[in-house]
């Protein structure tokens, strides 16, 4: 396996981090890393700056009133479910996926530290909170131990199995719900026959 090793700082003591696999490169971060318990991870604290977040630019479209769409790159926080999904290949729609702290990321206008291919990208909605909940996924014992090796902290990984071919993800796509809806969702939840008595007498 190819990538580069880093040293963390967590209580004063220095922690070798995992080695990268392979598709990533190293771009030279260093992060602290500490354990915390489930209910740490859900606190309302400020988060820690020099958490480990997994950073990454997808493909996803915007519709025009015309109902055109156009494609955007934008920039997303992954959790760490996500990423240990997409490491075992399942398909996404994010390119590429870098290891970053999470202080190194929430000021918007530090784009250009990152890797070239997040440059003409645009960062998510509400991006500061989603980096939050997604760095406090990060930091539980799981991820800490198993999957910090997916992206390693300062480097990225491109080789992911990339295909919107089936699901495009619209960003301002708004579902009108009609009748017809509300009756298909009737007969999916239909536990006294009702529609096919109906369906017997047409």
């Amino acid at each position: 396996m190819r990538g580069t090793r880093g040293l963390a700082r967590a209580g004063g003591l220095a922690r070798t981090l995992p080695r990268g696999r392979t598709g990533s490169r190293s771009t030279g971060v260093v992060v602290s890393r500490r354990s915390n318990t489930y209910d740490e991870m859900f606190a309302t604290t400020e988060a820690d700056q020099g958490a480990y977040l997994a950073l990454g630019v997808s493909v996803c479209y915007r519709k025009d009133e015309e109902g055109k769409l156009s494609e955007i790159q934008v920039i997303e926080p992954i959790n760490a479910t996500t990423l240990e999904t997409m490491s075992i290949g399942a398909a996404t729609s994010f390119k590429y996926v870098t290891g970053v702290t999470l202080g190194g990321v929430l000021d918007q206008d530090k784009v250009s530290m990152l890797p070239e291919e997040y440059q003409k990208a645009e960062f998510c909605e509400d991006f500061k909170n989603r980096a939050e909940i997604c760095a406090r996924t990060w930091d539980r014992p799981y991820p800490q131990e198993s999957l910090m090796d997916i992206v390693p902290l300062g480097n990225a990984k491109t080789d992911w199995n990339f295909d919107i071919s089936k699901h495009k993800r619209v960003l301002n796509l708004v579902h009108e719900v009609t009748d017809e809806d509300n009756i298909k969702q009737d007969k999916s939840i239909d536990v006294y026959g009702r529609f096919d008595d109906e369906e017997e007498e047409g």
